[in-house]
């Protein structure tokens, strides 16, 4: 089986393609078959397009949640194990 193409979406099916999604995260049946013949995208390249949208969205969503809560004072950021100091101690 073929490894596929990735898509190359010109700046106008991205702008129209960010649009639907500022209107709603789910794109299904006709409104998706519409959406993708208007820009010449078949409606698999739109319903990826519409899933990794979605997945960017929540990640976004979840950071914006954590920065609130480390401002509040009620989180402390994320740390790796390897970024805190043991301020000289021995292991």
């Amino acid at each position: 089986k073929a490894k596929r193409v990735r898509t190359i979406f010109t700046s106008e099916q991205l702008a129209r393609l960010e649009e639907e999604f500022a209107r709603q995260q789910y794109l299904v049946g006709t409104e998706r078959w519409l959406l993708a013949s208007s820009l010449h995208l078949t409606e698999e390249q739109v319903k990826v397009w519409f899933q990794n949208r979605r997945i960017k969205w929540r990640k976004q969503s979840l950071e914006q949640q954590q920065t609130k809560l480390a401002r509040t004072g009620l989180a402390t950021p994320q740390t790796s194990p390897d970024s805190q100091s043991h301020h000289g101690e021995e292991d």
